[in-house]
């Protein structure tokens, strides 16, 4: 009891729950994620929310039903180097400070991919809404007044509110930072596409399909290849 009582002090309660959450959780995954890596088949969904992809396991910090609990980026330590195929986080890579957590998160996406592995980043598409706000578009600021809140009434107010949306965003990108921290975390090849167009068919997942006024998508649909 007193080794239970100076862990608990240590570490502090919560954060010694979380990590036996998380600890337990991978335990009643571990005989999908031992065959995925036996076959380095893994495919990962980061970050899911609510979003289920059938197939895949999906990873979220919030974890309900058959969803892997972990924190992220800390517990993709957790899997073995050179196990996964396939990664895909559709906007969750903005909720990381940058450059710190949001670069261990692309290395350790990229230590757990195969070589030839692809990791699929979504976010929301920031260079968008700022070429929006320098052209006055008032049609592509009607369709975010549909998504933001009501008290968003300016141009400034919904970029803002895409880039920090009151605090749970860390940051905001464009292709060429995304670019930059991926290639830093050492993917060789990284490629924008677009909704549902990414060149590798099984990557075709994405369910974050906003549209502006002229149907052009409003996130950033990037791949990269180990």
């Amino acid at each position: 009891m007193r080794a239970f009582e100076r862990a608990f002090e240590a570490v502090g309660g919560a954060e010694l729950l979380l990590r036996w959450q998380e600890a337990a959780s991978f335990r009643r995954h571990r005989r999908s994620i031992a065959e995925g890596a036996a076959q380095k088949d893994l495919r990962l969904h980061l970050g899911c929310g609510p979003e289920i992809l059938p197939g895949w396991i999906n990873v979220d910090e919030q974890a309900d039903g058959d969803v892997l609990m972990a924190r992220l980026p800390a517990g993709l330590r957790r899997f073995p180097d050179e196990s996964a195929r396939l990664i895909y986080a559709s906007h969750f890579l903005e909720h990381l400070d940058y450059p710190t957590l949001a670069a261990e998160f692309a290395r350790q996406c990229c230590r757990i991919l195969i070589p030839g592995g692809v990791l699929r980043v979504v976010v929301p598409g920031i260079q968008k809404i700022m070429e929006a706000y320098v052209r006055d578009d008032h049609g592509f600021f009607a369709v975010q007044a549909t998504i933001h809140p009501e008290r968003c009434s300016t141009k400034l107010e919904h970029l803002m509110y895409a880039l920090q949306q009151d605090g749970e965003h860390k940051y905001g990108y464009d292709f060429e930072t995304i670019s930059k921290l991926l290639l830093e975390a050492g993917f060789r090849e990284i490629s924008e596409s677009d909704c549902n167009a990414s060149r590798f068919e099984e990557l075709r997942v994405d369910y974050r399909v906003m549209q502006d006024d002229r149907g052009n998508y409003l996130s950033l649909y990037v791949d990269a290849v180990k």
